[in-house]
């Protein structure tokens, strides 16, 4: 009975969906996202607004499971973020102002084809952080958190072995670096790396 059960849900899955698998490879970018920063070594009293630009590259794998129209499309993806601030009112030279973020990313995509080419799609992201570092390399450890659950949504053109997409890429919470060269006694900078992302990315179909 258990083996009659196990071929019909073969047969079943078989019938209703298809699987396909590849690699992908892209990159993100952001620039002029007007953001506060706290720098409590350097007391102000208040945050300072900023300009910050983001941008990198990312690439990995995927594995898609095609239902009719639908489909599921898990992803594991390596990032790398460089962040830079522009500052206004604060002397560069007395905080971190690029530093950058290597992270995992492992979107879980739920996407619809409008037409032959044209798909649709939206899903959380979890995100787990693995290093920070300056421009000097030295590496910065505390992190607010290490893991974190973000939003990806878009639009997709695949023809054929290939698919390129657009995606947005949110954050639902902030992620604070605690960190200062030469920190002031219990005080430190608090750098936020939280903000939209937009990626662009293509994938091939093995």
């Amino acid at each position: 009975m258990k083996k009659i059960k196990f071929l019909f849900l073969l047969i079943t899955i078989s019938t209703f969906s298809q699987f396909e698998y590849g690699f992908k490879g892209g990159i993100s970018f952001n620039g002029n996202l007007n953001v506060a920063l706290e720098i409590k070594s350097l007391d102000l009293g208040f945050p300072t607004n900023n300009y910050e630009s983001r941008d990198g590259e990312h690439f990995g794998l995927f594995f898609k499971i095609n239902f009719n129209n639908f489909y599921l499309r898990p992803e594991i993806n390596y990032t790398r973020i460089k962040n830079s601030y522009d500052l206004f009112l604060v002397a560069k030279k007395d905080v971190i102002t690029d530093f950058d973020e290597t992270k995992i990313d492992i979107p879980v995509i739920v996407g619809y084809n409008l037409f032959k080419y044209l798909n649709i799609f939206a899903g959380p992201r979890f995100e787990y952080n693995k290093k920070v570092k300056d421009l000097n390399n030295l590496i910065i450890s505390d992190l607010n958190t290490d893991f974190q659950i973000g939003l990806q949504y878009g639009v997709g053109l695949k023809f054929y072995r290939f698919e390129l997409d657009l995606r947005v890429e949110r954050g639902f919470e902030k992620n604070e670096i605690n960190y200062l060269k030469d920190a002031i006694g219990s005080k430190n900078q608090f750098i936020t790396s939280e903000g939209k992302l937009y990626l662009l990315t293509l994938s091939f179909y093995l």
